[in-house]
């Protein structure tokens, strides 16, 4: 069976792509979606977190898009992702790429709300490292699995878990 996945990530980071690249070879078809952002020089001056323009474009491409799962990886990403959730019933995994601490958490206007509900909310809540997972387990009492974004085949087989 092939799988139809979305990867959500507003930033530029080559392993996502790479992930998109690997899953396509195990012949399963799989898109970065990358929308752009509006400016967000307003949302900044009213101390929210960022970047937040671009999550009703992507959560409009993924609801027009037919796929098995939406993967996540920043908590922008991970909102738009859950909104898909909500109206298809499909499963969302989160990856978190960032180390938290203190300043991280606190950054902004709905950092950490946003980072609460992608944590809490997640069918399954990955870290891409072993810092991360650290970090997850002391500021959110989170437990994650490593799994690094570049491994496709590993990826391909927690999608396929996920869906049974």
């Amino acid at each position: 069976m092939t799988l139809d996945v979305a990867l959500v990530h507003r930033g530029d980071d080559a392993r996502i792509d790479e992930l998109a690249a690997g899953l396509g070879a195990l012949g399963n078809r799989a898109i970065v979606v990358r929308p752009p952002a509006l400016p967000e020089e307003l949302l900044r001056r009213r101390g929210l977190t960022g970047p937040l323009t671009h999550v009703p474009l992507a959560t409009a491409v993924l609801l027009r898009g037919r796929f098995d799962v939406v993967h996540a990886f920043s908590p922008p990403d991970a909102f738009a992702a859950r909104a898909w959730r909500r109206v298809t019933g499909g499963p969302v995994v989160v990856t978190t790429l960032e180390v938290l601490d203190r300043a991280r958490l606190a950054d902004g206007r709905l950092r950490l709300a946003l980072l609460r509900g992608a944590v809490e909310d997640a069918d399954v809540l990955l870290a891409a490292s072993d810092e991360v997972r650290e970090a997850l387990r002391r500021w959110m009492a989170a437990e994650a699995a490593v799994l690094e974004p570049r491994d496709a085949a590993a990826h391909e087989r927690l999608y396929r878990d996920v869906l049974r």
